[in-house]
Order: structure tokens, then C-alpha cells, then sequence
């Protein structure tokens, strides 16, 4: 049986539980009353469920569906989260008496960072190791340059300059966010790099001619985490007669109240204060298309392990002559 993990920062299940979420992310200090209301306010603003938990619950269900059909075994999609149950240790132990015989780590984060999906693979040996468990480890990471994935973003994009009107579209700049990262500019530069590189393969598939990059949701301390900010960038454009924006997060490929409120909500008063349009690309979620590029990212990926195995194997083996 192949059990693959795929994981998220929280699924809170109610408003209850909202408290317990956030002490648990801020490591055991309770937010103050003021705090929660805020928080609360905020996901009462979005009219629905905690998006980033039930979301990702149906990735889970929908990429074992289509999974299945390129494997023997058995194959199960888990899900595990940082700051919410189940945890990375309850999941690999359900994995385990469940029979899982080899393990895939598959963070749905295009972008790689130590923090994030580094922690997660480690986790999940550590999880393991502790149970006396010697189950095979695969991780999936490093996929953001993959071709049908890169397709998905710029269909997203594409969709949104199309919706803006025709007169301004010439003079709409396209801005790739993603998380600022804390720390010194060397220890976040693999993470730096693929952002990047993904803008930049996106809006070669497109043939943009203005698009730019920039970070959100960066903490108190401005000089200690990654920029430009994305704000600042649309200060910058607007200034230059920009009469479009277009903003497309490439590290949340799930919907989350961080990404709806940093790069939706926020960027949108500040480019209605400045007289600009102002649109959001939809995030992927649990569409077919994304989905389907997943599926192949992990197949490929475990057909390219079995023949490194393989060739590692026949290495070994010793010569018949």
C-alpha cells in the first residue's frame, strides 16, 4: 500500500476552535480577546468555512481517485497539518496501522523553503523513526518548474488579464507574490530562486511584457524578512501610470484567509485608492486541471525513484562474465 501525505498549516473545524489554533501557532501564547475578535471578524468576512482544511481534504480524496489507476498497490492519500489535528505524528501512525508499506511526502507548496516543506519531510522521519518504523521515505518536492503545473498558473493568469477591460490591458502589470521569508537573504535563497524562476517561466508562456515580484505577509520587523513588499511594488506601478493590476500568488495554491486577505482584500482598497483595477487570479485549489498536474508530478516521480533503484541495483550486481 502507498500512503501519500500531503499537508497544510491548520484546518480549524469551527469558530470555537479558533483560539486554540492560533495559541498553538503563536507556541502556546493565548491571543488576547482583542486579537481573536479581530481574527474572527476576518473569517466571518470571507462567508464560508475555513477554506485551507476543507480544501485540502478534498485534494486528498480527489488525487487518490486519480492516482490509483497508475499503480498495483493499493494507494491512499493522508493529510497532516502544522497547527491543527491530525498532526504529522497521528497521521504516519495511522499510516502505519494501516499498512502502509512506502511512504510519499508531497507537500502541495510549489516553492521550497526549510521552514516549510523541508520541516514537513523531516517530521515525517522523525515520526517514523520513533515508532521503530523503517517504512521507505519518498519525498515530492522541487516541481514548480513542471510543465502542466506552470500551464495551470498561466491559464489563471491569463483568465484574469482577459476579465480586466480591453483598454487597459496594455497597461496592466502582472505582480507573482508569495510568503516573505524571515532570516538574512542567504538563508531563504533556494526558496528566492524558484519563486523566480516560476514567475518568470509563466510570464515567458504568456509573452507578458510587465510583470514584477514581490513578497506579502511579512512580519513586524520589515528588515528582517524578504522584499519588496507587494504593496510597495503597487505604489511603484501606480506611479509609473500603471492602470492594471494582476495578482497572482504562486507559494498558496490553496486558498487560505492569509493569502484572501494579504493579496485580496488589502491590495484591492489600496488600488481602488489609486484608481487602479485590481484583480485577483483564482487559486487552484481542488480543480481538475491542478489535480491532474499533480497526479503527474507524483507519478513521474516515483517512476524516475524506481528506475534510479533499479540502475543502483544492477550497479551492485555482479558481473556475469
Amino acid at each position: 500500500m502507498i500512503g501519500v501525505i500531503i499537508f497544510a498549516y491548520g484546518a480549524p473545524g469551527s469558530l470555537d476552535n479558533l483560539k486554540e489554533y492560533y495559541t498553538h501557532i503563536r507556541h502556546g501564547n493565548a491571543p488576547s480577546e482583542e486579537e481573536m475578535a479581530a481574527v474572527k471578524e476576518q473569517y466571518r468576512n470571507i462567508g464560508t468555512t475555513d477554506l485551507l482544511g476543507s480544501i485540502t481534504e478534498r485534494q486528498a480524496e480527489a488525487l487518490t481517485h486519480s492516482l490509483q489507476p497508475y499503480f498495483e498497490e493499493e494507494v491512499k492519500v493522508y493529510t497532516a497539518f502544522k497547527h491543527t489535528a491530525p498532526f504529522v505524528e497521528d497521521t504516519v501512525l495511522q499510516m502505519v496501522n494501516e499498512g502502509v508499506s512506502q511512504v510519499i511526502t508531497f507537500p502541495i507548496k510549489p516553492l521550497y523553503s526549510k521552514t516549510g516543506t523541508g520541516l514537513y519531510q523531516i517530521k515525517v522521519r522523525k515520526a517514523l523513526a520513533k515508532l521503530g518504523s523503517t517504512i521507505p521515505v519518498l519525498d515530492v518536492d522541487h516541481w514548480h518548474l513542471h510543465d502542466e503545473f506552470v500551464s495551470v498558473m498561466a491559464k489563471r493568469v491569463k483568465t484574469a488579464v482577459k476579465w480586466l477591460p480591453s483598454h487597459i490591458r496594455n497597461e496592466t502589470t502582472v505582480i507573482f507574490t508569495a510568503h516573505s521569508q524571515p532570516g538574512k537573504p542567504e538563508t531563504y535563497k533556494e526558496y528566492s530562486e524558484e519563486f523566480t524562476e516560476l514567475g518568470k517561466s509563466i510570464a515567458n508562456q504568456l509573452q507578458l511584457k510587465n510583470w514584477r515580484i514581490a513578497y506579502r505577509s511579512a512580519g513586524s520587523h520589515e528588515d528582517l524578512w524578504s522584499g519588496p513588499d507587494v504593496k510597495d511594488v503597487i505604489q511603484e506601478e501606480g506611479k509609473k501610470g500603471i492602470k492594471g493590476v494582476v495578482a497572482c500568488d504562486l507559494l498558496s495554491v490553496t486558498s487560505n484567509i492569509e493569502v484572501l486577505y494579504d493579496i485580496g482584500y488589502d491590495c484591492q482598497l489600496l488600488c481602488k485608492r489609486m484608481g487602479i483595477e485590481f484583480i485577483r487570479t483564482e487559486i487552484p485549489n481542488d480543480s481538475y486541471d491542478f489535480i491532474m498536474a499533480l497526479t503527474t508530478i507524483v507519478k513521474e516521480r516515483v517512476i524516475l525513484n524506481k528506475l534510479t533503484e533499479e540502475y543502483q541495483f544492477n550497479k551492485l550486481k555482479p558481473s556475469s562474465k
